[in-house]
């Protein structure tokens, strides 16, 4: 079982404020559901629809599942914005506080909800997409996480470098291979001046790859740049 790493959702800046609004907005709307009670029952259909949504993309963003789940996550958001738009219109124009703070908080998740028909829908290679990927907070090679400080020397990140490391010696690059597959970047990476057969790329950069195993993966750029890629920062697909 994927163990959610909150660290990708700090890596996307601008996603996780979109995150906060939309949670801070259903918050509003639920204390305000709780007020009017059972006059609107609809009101009560989106705030438990939009909770399943914001703890979904919590868990593919964590996760690193958007891709697996980006089709259904941007239908159930497009379903989402219907509601929405549907209840800020209805609760909008009745003359009572609770009913107004109930279409703010609406109105708040539409703001998120906008953002992440882009967020998830877009195309890598799409300039919007890459807007937002230059927000990115990429994970340098070898940085050391909260985890790895947490449980010290023998930790399972700290275990995975060195076995890494020991792995790059061992990998021999060959020019005339086969690539059967193809992987996107989870995240940038620069490659090591020092070793030239690393190969270095950008967060979304599709890949050519040999063979998916291992911890460095021989790849292929798209413009015949041949080198090794740790296997961690990149997705089949």
């Amino acid at each position: 079982m994927v163990r959610p790493d909150f660290q990708l959702l700090l890596a996307q800046p601008i996603f996780l404020c979109t995150l906060i609004l939309f949670a801070i907005g259903w918050f509003i709307t639920f204390i305000s559901a709780c007020v009017i009670g059972s006059l609107e029952p609809l009101l009560w259909v989106i705030i438990f629809y939009n909770l399943f949504l914001l703890l979904g993309v919590t868990l593919a963003v964590s996760t690193d599942a958007v891709h697996t789940y980006r089709l259904a996550i941007v239908a159930y958001i497009a379903g989402s914005l219907s509601l929405t738009f549907s209840l800020i219109n209805l609760t909008i124009n009745v003359y009572y506080a609770e009913y107004h703070a109930a279409a703010a908080g609406l109105i708040f998740q539409s703001f998120a909800l906008i953002f992440w028909i882009t967020f998830f829908g877009a195309e890598d290679d799409s300039l919007a997409k890459r807007s937002l990927n230059s927000f990115a907070v990429p994970r340098t090679p070898g940085a050391v996480t909260s985890n790895t400080v947490a449980h010290g020397a023998g930790s399972p990140e700290q275990q995975y470098q060195q076995q890494a490391q020991a792995e790059l010696s061992s990998v021999v690059v060959t020019p005339a291979a086969d690539y059967a597959y193809k992987a996107r970047a989870l995240y940038s990476y620069e490659a090591n001046p020092e070793d030239s057969n690393e190969l270095g790329f950008v967060k979304g950069e599709i890949l050519d790859i040999v063979d998916n195993k291992g911890k460095w993966w021989q790849a292929r750029k798209q413009d015949g740049t041949v080198g090794i890629a740790p296997s961690n920062y990149l997705q089949l697909i």
